[in-house]
């Protein structure tokens, strides 16, 4: 006998064929992390170059080779730092890479019960505009529409801080959250004025008649941006995997600047940002570009006045972040665990 099927059942068919198809891979993820949970749950920024050590670790097998059972696909990959927080509020991540104006901004307001346990980068981030908008300046921002991938943080607070230098505020700009992936679009299309965004997605942009207003090095030379943080639950049970995994870290940052490694590197770079010779001509060009504007750091306390100063921007600009009820110095204290740093 022959089955007949409705137009409109064929319709569902075909639909959910397709939304499965373009799905690809992240589907694959999705389903593989719902039915495998990792012995170590690891977050960390979708195509952020500020994360290098972690895509280089997981290319050069050194969570193996420390006996922790992690690939790719175990990474819990999110679109911005407050969701990351969001997820290790709910218990759901045990360690991350992620910005500090979240991480802090969620400890001040929330106690978040994490730790910073590691550096991972200064600078890296830029404000971006249209070659022919007329926008040369800070100060011609006033009035336009600005692309952020999320409210409080790391791009968020370095366009504050930018439009605090030149005599401006939040009030004189709107702005409008934005995944990173979408901002060279909707700056195209003339949806937003300028975006900030982390790299390589500046430096992928400069194909496209965009160019960097300002890299947030020209804004605030040398300022902290990315973390490692780890659970407080995590720190207290499994102190020796974090062990690990800061030294797995460090290790990574050791084979980037080892300038042998430099081709290598480029196409792990290619492989996790998706910059390839399939969708760009230039693609070494760019990551080039994009790798100039970050500097890559694991010792925290090598730079605590920037952290401060770090801090108390963070709470001056943000009437919404409050103080550490017992000042800044038992904050830090509190928040940067320096135990690991020299594993």
């Amino acid at each position: 006998m022959r089955i007949k099927f409705s137009s409109k059942l064929k319709l569902g068919l075909l639909i959910t064929i397709i939304t499965i198809a373009s799905l690809g891979g992240f589907l694959g993820i999705f389903l593989y992390q719902l039915f495998s949970t990792p012995s170590i749950r690891i977050g960390a920024l979708s195509g952020d170059l500020h994360h290098l050590p972690l895509f280089v670790a997981l290319e050069n097998d050194y969570f193996k080779d420390e006996g922790i059972d992690i690939s790719s696909n175990d990474i819990y990959w999110f679109s911005n730092g407050n969701k990351v927080m969001t997820a290790f509020e709910s218990g759901r991540l045990d360690v991350a890479y992620l910005g500090l104006a979240p991480a802090m901004a969620h400890k001040l307001n929330f106690n978040a019960s994490i730790q910073i346990v590691s550096g991972v980068n200064v600078d890296g981030s830029a404000i971006m505009v249209k070659n022919n908008s007329g926008i040369n300046t800070i100060s011609d921002l006033d009035g336009t529409v600005i692309g952020v991938p999320s409210i409080n943080n790391m791009q968020d607070f370095i366009l504050q801080i930018a439009l605090t230098n030149s005599g401006l505020n939040l009030s004189n700009v709107n702005r409008t959250i934005l995944s990173v992936g979408n901002m060279e679009n909707a700056l195209i299309h003339g949806d937003i004025n300028a975006y900030v965004a982390w790299e390589p997605f500046n430096a992928k942009a400069l194909n496209s008649g965009v160019k960097y207003l300002n890299k947030s090095s020209e804004i605030w030379p040398n300022h902290p941006c990315c973390i490692m943080a780890a659970s407080l639950k995590f720190l207290e049970s499994n102190s020796e995997d974090v062990r690990k995994i800061v030294k797995i870290h460090k290790r990574a940052l050791q084979w980037i600047i080892n300038v042998s490694n430099h081709d290598t590197l480029i196409e792990i770079i290619k492989k996790y940002t998706g910059i390839t010779e399939d969708t760009y001509m230039n693609s070494t060009n760019i990551i080039e570009n994009a790798l100039d504007n970050v500097g890559y750091i694991y010792n925290f306390s090598l730079y605590q006045s920037e952290i401060q100063t770090f801090y108390n921007k963070l709470t001056s600009l943000n009437k919404n972040i409050v103080d550490w009820p017992t000042g800044y110095g038992d904050f830090y204290q509190n928040f940067f665990n320096t135990t690991f740093l020299n594993t």
